[in-house]
């Protein structure tokens, strides 16, 4: 009796410890440092992006692609038109890029300026639509509220000028948008993008929900 129940102590023994690796605990995914450059589909973006977007669905897009265009594209962020109602717009500066992850932490965004002194307002959301909007006229109610919205103080001439959305810790699946506008349209200021040495970008740390990074294609 003695010796079986020696043999049973030491196959439960072997038997857990050959189990152990199964139990073992997840090591807790890190961080990755992520830069969205911003790009656009024309060197003027002003109205054309707009054709562009009723034409064939294109919208201004945010990747992990550096910018390799001598000559920067741009566009104004106060136009006297366009609806602040809408999540991304193309009469204003928006951009969409695909991610998949969670964010966390700050989100910076770098925005290339250039024109006289005047006030922006950038705006991000994430998962919902380009083109969300709400409108009377056109009998639309889809309009969604950001994760953030900060106003900076744009200073005169050419200027890189750094917005901080802060603790934008949010699961993501689909996508992140950012736009850029000014409600008031007496200013002629100009976003500068899509270019190495006018490089407008967001800088944030996200955890993939798969593989080595959020960026999706």
């Amino acid at each position: 009796m003695k010796r079986s129940m020696v043999l049973v102590v030491a196959f439960a023994l072997i038997f857990s410890s050959l189990a152990a690796p199964a139990t073992a605990k997840k090591k807790k995914a890190k961080p990755v440092a992520t830069t969205f450059f911003l790009h656009g589909n024309a060197p003027v973006g002003d109205l054309v992006e707009l054709g562009s977007n009723v034409a064939e669905g294109t919208v201004m897009t945010m990747d992990a692609t550096e910018p390799t265009q001598p000559v920067p594209s741009s566009m104004g962020y106060s136009p006297p038109w366009g609806n602040a109602q809408c999540v991304g717009n193309p009469l204003f500066p928006s951009w969409e890029g695909k991610l998949a992850g969670k964010v966390v932490g700050d989100v910076k965004f770098m925005a290339n300026f250039a024109g006289p002194p005047g006030t922006a307002i950038a705006r991000i959301w994430t998962d919902v639509p380009f083109s969300s909007c709400t409108s009377e006229l056109a009998g639309v109610d889809a309009y969604v509220e950001p994760l953030a919205e900060v106003e900076v103080e744009v200073p005169a001439g050419q200027n890189e000028v750094e917005i901080l959305f802060e603790n934008i810790n949010v699961k993501v699946a689909a996508n992140m948008i950012v736009e850029i506008h000014n409600v008031q349209p007496t200013n002629l200021g100009r976003v500068l993008y899509d270019s190495p040495s006018f490089a407008s970008r967001l800088e944030f740390d996200c955890i993939p929900a798969s593989g080595k990074a959020c960026v999706t294609p």
